[in-house]
C-alpha cells in the first residue's frame, strides 16, 4: 500500500506517548456503500461504481477524491499469496522492550521487509511483531539482527503451524 510514513521523532527515554490525534472522519451511508463496493472489487472504475451504487457520476468521484484525501482510502494495491512468492513460515512474537524506548524500537524494525505488522499492546509484551519468513533459518537471522537491537530486553517467537483466518481487508462497520 501507498502509505506516507510520517517522519520519526527522536523518542525521548523519559516520555514514550503518541502525540495526539484527529478524530477520525465520520462516515454518511455513500462513503460506506461506496467503500464496500471498492472492497469488493478495488479495480472498479468510477463509472462502475456509479452503475452499482446508483450514485452519480459526479458524486463517486468527488467522495473517493474526499475518502482519499482524508486517508480514509490509503491507497490501492493486490492481494498477493505469501506462499506464492517465497514466504512459508509466518510466527508472531512477543517484545519486552525498556521503558521509554517503545516508540524507537518499534520504528527501527519496521523497516525489516519480513515484518509486517507492528503492534504497540498492552499486557505482558510492549510489542508484538507479525513476520513472514522464508524458512527456518530465516526466522533464526531475523531473532539474531533484527530483534536484537538494543532495549529490546526478551522475545517469546510463536511459530504459526496453520492459518486459520487471515483477512487483507478492513470490514466497513455500520454506522452507529
Amino acid at each position: 500500500m501507498a502509505n506516507a510514513t510520517p517522519v520519526a521523532k527522536p523518542a525521548s527515554p523519559s516520555r514514550d506517548r503518541e502525540p495526539k490525534e484527529t478524530p477520525p472522519r465520520e462516515l454518511d451511508g455513500q462513503d460506506r456503500t461506496l467503500l464496500q463496493e471498492l472492497l469488493a472489487d478495488g479495480r472498479a472504475s468510477h463509472r462502475e461504481l456509479a452503475e452499482r451504487t446508483g450514485f452519480s457520476l459526479a458524486t463517486v468521484n468527488r467522495r473517493i477524491r474526499s475518502l482519499e484525501a482524508d486517508q480514509v482510502i490509503r491507497g490501492y494495491t493486490a492481494l498477493v499469496d505469501p506462499e506464492a512468492v517465497g514466504w512459508t513460515l509466518t510466527a508472531v512474537i512477543g517484545l519486552r522492550i525498556d521503558k521509554g524506548y517503545v516508540r524507537s524500537v518499534h520504528e527501527k524494525i519496521s523497516s525489516d521487509p519480513r515484518i509486517f505488522g507492528v503492534y504497540d499492546v498492552t499486557g505482558e509484551w510492549d510489542g508484538l511483531v507479525l513476520v513472514r519468513l522464508r524458512d527456518r533459518e530465516d526466522l533464526d537471522d531475523l531473532v539474531k539482527t533484527t530483534l536484537s537491537l538494543a532495549h529490546i530486553q526478551r522475545t517469546n517467537t510463536m511459530v504459526v503451524l496453520k492459518t486459520v483466518l487471515e483477512k487483507a481487508i478492513v470490514n466497513v462497520p455500520d454506522a452507529r
